[in-house]
């Protein structure tokens, strides 16, 4: 029966049916749980009223079964197992090439400047530089390769697949063509790289960022603070000032709206400040109703799961903007 139960957990793993449970996952139960606190608290106050009756019909706003069994919806559940199965055969080469690279930087710094002395500083705060570092670096990483994925033509027709999402669930997250998944993982293994092969070159000891459950702390504050809803139908707004330094759910429910005004707006992941900086960045409106999608011509080309496969492809052959 033991065997039966491991058996069944592997197969859930392997399909990504367990990332629920998984801490290292945006989708974990407790940062769904803290989007949904969230959006009752958007719901109840800011959309409903204190005394309105239609508090009460708050599981039917959250959970409306024309967006979660939306046919577009069933293919963000699609494309998530089907990456979770390369993932899962990928898994053993992708955490060897994080030590590798960071070591290929260690050796790299070696050869430009030769072996130095240590920098002679307390582990705390090497781990809190180490943090902060690490999170600008990977957030600003984020910024320009999603950036590259919109104005490089070629990277815009896999990208195309996320972005021809018709309504948004937390699932659509990992809405991405295989390709695209592994842009994304291979900028994780370069930032890795860099910053902890050269923390390391000067340091010369161990670090680690600061964490709740083996999460960077910064990262799991992401999650813990409405992160799911980015990809929802609940458009919480942090307000003006707020949204200049950090994205709102609803400024990247921005980024995906279809209407021409909404194009290239909103590229940061979690600051804002670099979409500040490039003039990229677009301010959440109250009451603002987005249509999510890609050009309704092109729409139609994204229906099915292999479909969002082949499209990519056949278009880069055809040479497709």
């Amino acid at each position: 029966m033991d065997e039966y139960i491991d058996s069944l957990w592997h197969l859930f793993d392997i399909l990504g049916l367990s990332t629920i449970t998984d801490h290292k996952h945006r989708i974990y139960y407790p940062y769904l749980l803290s989007s949904l606190l969230m959006a009752f608290f958007y719901y109840y106050f800011l959309r409903s009223g204190k005394n309105s009756k239609e508090a009460s019909k708050f599981s039917q706003y959250i959970f409306p079964k024309q967006i979660w069994l939306h046919k577009s919806a069933i293919v963000d559940y699609q494309l998530f197992i089907f990456n979770n199965i390369i993932k899962a055969l990928l898994i053993a080469p992708y955490l060897i090439a994080h030590i590798s690279f960071a070591y290929a930087i260690t050796r790299s710094w070696e050869y430009l400047i030769g072996i130095q002395d240590s920098i002679q500083w307390s582990s705390l705060t090497i781990n809190i530089i180490y943090s902060i570092i690490f999170l600008i670096t990977s957030d600003f990483s984020r910024y320009l390769l999603h950036y590259c994925l919109h104005k490089i033509p070629i990277l815009w027709q896999f990208h195309k697949v996320h972005h021809s999402a018709e309504v948004l669930t937390p699932v659509t997250l990992y809405r991405v063509h295989p390709l695209e998944y592994f842009f994304l993982k291979l900028r994780s293994v370069l930032i890795f790289g860099i910053v902890s092969g050269s923390f390391y070159f000067w340091f010369r000891t161990g670090f680690e960022p600061l964490s709740i459950l083996k999460i960077h702390i910064g990262i799991f504050l992401f999650n813990l603070l409405g992160s799911n809803l980015r990809h929802s139908h609940v458009p919480v707004r942090f307000g003006n000032l707020p949204e200049h330094i950090f994205i709102s759910p609803a400024q990247h429910q921005i980024h995906h709206g279809n209407e021409e005004k909404y194009f290239d707006k909103n590229y940061g992941s979690i600051f804002a400040i670099w979409d500040l900086m490039f003039g990229t960045l677009l301010i959440s409106q109250k009451h603002e109703k987005i249509h999510f999608g890609i050009m309704k011509d092109e729409q139609k080309e994204y229906s099915n799961l292999f479909q969002n496969l082949w499209t990519p492809v056949r278009n880069l052959f055809r040479g497709k903007n």
